[in-house]
């Protein structure tokens, strides 16, 4: 049971980083799509590793968590530039969820 619930996370947290790597790169954010896809081959492989990686992108100053995406709408389409960040701070906070849960298992 244990084994079937960490597969289920892990692949919770490989959909939440795809989602969110899609988002990215439909805001042309090369640095932040390059350091999700790095994790993902160690999430598919449900190490704790892909979990950290992830969650290494967060926190901190210039990092995922601060990131604004959409810059270019701002003036031209507020809507757009609105929505495009709302969408960003829901998948975003499901990732970072996600692999938090993971990382803060006890037990392996």
């Amino acid at each position: 049971m244990l084994i079937t619930d960490l597969n289920s996370q892990f692949i919770e947290l490989g959909q939440r980083a795809r989602e969110l790597a899609s988002l990215l790169a439909e805001a042309e954010e090369k640095y932040w799509v390059l350091c999700i896809d790095r994790a993902l081959p160690r999430v598919d492989a449900n190490e704790l590793a892909g979990a950290t990686l992830i969650l290494g992108c967060f926190g901190g100053m210039d990092t995922l968590s601060d990131l604004t995406i959409g810059k270019g709408f701002e003036a031209q389409d507020p809507i757009r530039y609105r929505n495009l960040n709302a969408r960003l701070n829901h998948v975003r906070t499901e990732t970072f969820e996600a692999a938090r849960r993971i990382a803060a298992r006890q037990t392996w």
